[in-house]
């Protein structure tokens, strides 16, 4: 009779909650995934501001009267329109994750590079966002949700 009968039961306390995955990589690599994926989903607020913006000024611009400061030419009510509804397609991507939305994201943050200086800065972060959120995408993705819930756990832990 070795064991003390007066001591607390043991039990192992380490519960891993989310994707055996997650729990498997190193801290620092869960932790750019939870900091690209925020940043994925912050990007896609601002697709959503943008697409806003550009159906609204392309409804504004189609139902100017004619007689006001000059007939707006139908190529560019088409080209708003068609950025418009990419923004929107950016936007859903941003939070569903197909596997196309990876490509979309980058070609948009590469386009925004041109928007000196605050697009600049955007598309840069969004650039790097979408080539370390690489396992964020496609139909074997990792969920934002799961990578939060691991990332907080291990940080939590880590302490």
């Amino acid at each position: 009779m070795s064991e003390n009968v007066f001591a607390p039961p043991r039990a192992s306390l380490d519960v891993h909650e989310g994707p055996e995955a997650l729990w498997e990589m190193p801290f620092k690599e869960v932790r750019k995934l939870y900091l690209a994926s925020v940043n994925i989903r912050a990007l896609g607020v601002l697709y959503a501001l943008g697409a806003l913006s550009l159906l609204a000024t392309a409804g504004i611009t189609a139902a100017s009267p004619a007689g006001t400061a000059g007939p707006s030419p139908p190529g560019l009510i088409a080209l708003l329109i068609a950025l418009g509804i990419i923004s929107v397609a950016a936007t859903v991507s941003s939070y569903t994750r197909p596997k196309w939305g990876r490509v979309l994201g980058i070609i948009l943050c590469g386009i925004s590079l041109v928007s000196f200086p605050l697009g600049t800065l955007i598309g840069i972060l969004g650039i790097i966002a979408y080539v370390q959120g690489g396992k964020l995408f496609g139909p074997d993705r990792l969920h934002h949700k799961d990578v939060a819930l691991v990332y907080k756990q291990r940080k939590k832990d880590k302490r």
